[in-house]
C-alpha cells in the first residue's frame, strides 16, 4: 500500500471531480441529521473547500448556523471497486466576495445552475438561497484498488502528514 501524498491527493483531488454529491451530516436541536448536496470544489489552503448552495429554512442550515462542525461523504454509485471520500471540518456561509468567487466556481462546473437562482439576490440576501463552504481540514481515502479492501488513508490537508487507518470504513 502507497502512503504516498501524491498519490493521495490525486485519487482524492479524482473522487471529488467524478462526483456531484456529497452528502453532509450536521446535528442540531433534533439530533443527527444528513442531507444529499450538490458540490464544486477547489484544493485551496488550509484544506479541500467544497461549495454548495442552500436554503437557510433547511434543517442543516439551520443546525449549522448553531453548530459549524459537520461530516461529509461522497462516493460513487458504483460499488466495486469500493472507492470514497469520508470528511469532517467546518461550514461556513459565504458573504459579499466569498460568497461571488464561490458562486463563480459552482457555475463554472453547473453551467444550467444560472437558470435556477438570480446571482445578486443571493448576493443580496434577497433570497432565501446562500451559498455555504465546506473546509475539510481530515479527509479519509478509501480506494480498494491503491489501499487495499477495507483500508482507508487519512490524509492531513491543513499539517501534511498520512496516516492509515486500517479495517475501519466509518
Amino acid at each position: 500500500m502507497s502512503r504516498d501524498p501524491t498519490l493521495l491527493r490525486e485519487v482524492c483531488f479524482s473522487l471529488l471531480e467524478e462526483n456531484r454529491i456529497m452528502t453532509l451530516a450536521t446535528w442540531g436541536a433534533g439530533g443527527p441529521w444528513a442531507t444529499p448536496v450538490i458540490y464544486a470544489w477547489e484544493a485551496r489552503p488550509p484544506g479541500v473547500s467544497l461549495y454548495f448552495m442552500s436554503r437557510l429554512s433547511t434543517r442543516h442550515a439551520q443546525n449549522l448556523s448553531a453548530r459549524p462542525r459537520a461530516a461529509a461523504a461522497i462516493h460513487p454509485n458504483d460499488t466495486r471497486p469500493l472507492r470514497g471520500l469520508q470528511m469532517e471540518g467546518t461550514v461556513a456561509l459565504l458573504r459579499d466576495r466569498e460568497a461571488l468567487r464561490a458562486i463563480r466556481i459552482y457555475l463554472r462546473r453547473f453551467p444550467r445552475a444560472r437558470r435556477r437562482f438570480s446571482v445578486r439576490a443571493v448576493l443580496q440576501e434577497s433570497l432565501d438561497l446562500r451559498c455555504f463552504r465546506f473546509l475539510a481540514g481530515r479527509v479519509f481515502v478509501l480506494s480498494e484498488e491503491q489501499f487495499g479492501w477495507g483500508n482507508r488513508v487519512l490524509l492531513e490537508l491543513a499539517p501534511k502528514s498520512v496516516s492509515r487507518v486500517k479495517g475501519r470504513t466509518r
